[in-house]
């Protein structure tokens, strides 16, 4: 006869295996956190850096979320800079890569850069850097004119060269006119969907001529970005450094998200002082891989 307490263990382990074989209900964890870096500008235009947590409201398909994360502290850079090189650039040669040195000589320990140009083909240096000797090396060495303009392009092979970086990931473009280039290889629609899905902020800054397209504008908007058009005589370095006072100025704020179902979702920040206005991504993807980006 089989002791009494040996068929206990047995029912036990029969009870375990039956129960492990038994399918799991799936719950939809929130735990991820939705990031976003915010520009505050009064109505004036002044940067206004300083704000307390309790000034910012972020609205989740226009529901109110708690702040599980805030910041105001200087942002370094992780940049990738796209010098639009085609044909139609030239006359600006001279004056982009002066403007581009001063915008070198002026990173701060922590900023990181990489150079990019598009024009007869796209090149992006492979070194992501705060080394300013060297990236001047590439401004002078790897950067002359000639071609056409396939900004789309490069637009994408500098999100994927960023892809595996941390934190706010940046594409400051520099470029004369639209994409002419770049049909049947990538679309102003494919990289407004990898921008806004990844999690990329965009800027864009139009030499005069038939300036920013359209699309770059709503990119840049959509993603929490921004451009500037230069008129004949504006001077591009102190626009380099409009850029770059905007990037180390914007608010760090994060959220979880209620539930991960797989949609898209508006974002809206709106700010509790009269006269201020913030610029952030308008929307994420609520996925386990895509909220958190």
């Amino acid at each position: 006869m089989i002791p009494v307490a040996r068929l206990a263990v047995a029912a036990l382990v029969i009870a375990a295996v039956v129960d492990a074989q038994q399918p799991r209900p799936t719950f939809q964890s929130a735990a991820r956190t939705v990031m976003l870096h915010a520009t505050v500008r009064s109505a004036e235009g002044r940067l206004v850096p300083d704000l307390p947590r309790e000034a910012f409201a972020v609205l989740d398909n226009g529901r109110r979320v708690d702040l599980t994360a805030f910041s105001n502290d200087p942002q370094p850079l992780t940049v990738a800079l796209l010098i639009d090189m085609s044909g139609s650039m030239e006359q600006h040669f001279l004056r982009v890569r002066a403007a581009t040195r001063e915008f070198i000589k002026a990173l701060q320990p922590g900023d990181r850069v990489r150079i990019g140009t598009f024009g007869v083909e796209v090149a992006l240096s492979p070194h992501l850097t705060g080394d300013k000797t060297r990236l001047i090396r590439v401004l002078e060495e790897e950067t002359w004119p000639g071609g056409g303009t396939p900004m789309w392009r490069a637009m994408y092979d500098a999100m994927s060269s960023l892809d595996k970086e941390p934190g706010r990931r940046v594409l400051l473009i520099l470029t004369d006119g639209s994409d002419t280039t770049s049909t049947g290889e990538r679309t102003a629609d494919e990289i407004q969907m990898r921008a806004t899905n990844e999690n990329f902020m965009v800027y864009g800054i139009g030499i005069e001529g038939t300036g920013l397209a359209a699309a770059v504008r709503t990119i840049a908007d959509e993603t929490g970005g921004g451009y500037f058009d230069l008129r004949a005589g504006d001077d591009l370095a102190s626009t380099f450094a409009r850029v770059v006072e905007e990037l180390r100025h914007q608010y760090v704020l994060g959220f979880a998200p209620a539930t991960l179902d797989g949609k898209r979702h508006k974002l809206d920040v709106k700010l509790s002082s009269p006269g201020l206005k913030a610029r952030a991504r308008r929307t994420y993807v609520a996925t386990p891989d895509g909220a958190g980006k």
